[in-house]
């Protein structure tokens, strides 16, 4: 079976079109489709779409564009919603040098928090990890 492993199906270009997105994708042979999350306090949109197709699955999680944003969710709080029966995965989590989007010291709280809710769940981290030069295996060995 194949998998599409990582989509964001929750973003405004796919909203008109989410049946035939799906309908295709089944076409063409994807038999699970994991749609990733990229921000936790927007998991409600991802789990309707999950919900609304048996084949279709998300994670849960902050990309680290929004860190800011969601700064403060906790390990605890992301192993509570991984309890729902569509959620597979956890992130889109990382650090991102690059961009600049989301502070350094944001990204890498909430880095850690997927990291230890990875750890404490099982489940596998979904991450973006960009021009970080180490940043990432000193946090995961710290978490």
């Amino acid at each position: 079976m194949l998998v599409d492993s990582h989509c964001h199906l929750d973003f405004p270009d796919f909203a008109d079109d989410l049946d035939g997105i799906v309908a295709r994708a089944s076409a063409a042979g994807i038999g699970r489709i994991v749609t990733i999350s990229t921000r936790v306090r927007r998991l409600g949109a991802l789990l309707a779409i999950s919900e609304r197709f048996p084949n279709v699955y998300c994670s849960v999680g902050t990309h680290p564009h929004h860190a800011d944003e969601e700064d403060g969710i906790s390990a605890d709080e992301l192993i509570e919603l991984t309890r729902h029966p569509k959620v597979v995965a956890l992130g889109e989590a990382g650090l991102d040098n690059f961009y600049e989007n989301g502070s350094p010291e944001a990204q890498e709280r909430g880095f850690r928090a997927h990291i230890a809710a990875a750890r404490a769940t099982g489940f596998a981290p979904k991450l973006s990890v960009v021009e970080i030069a180490g940043t990432c295996a000193h946090c995961q060995k710290a978490s």
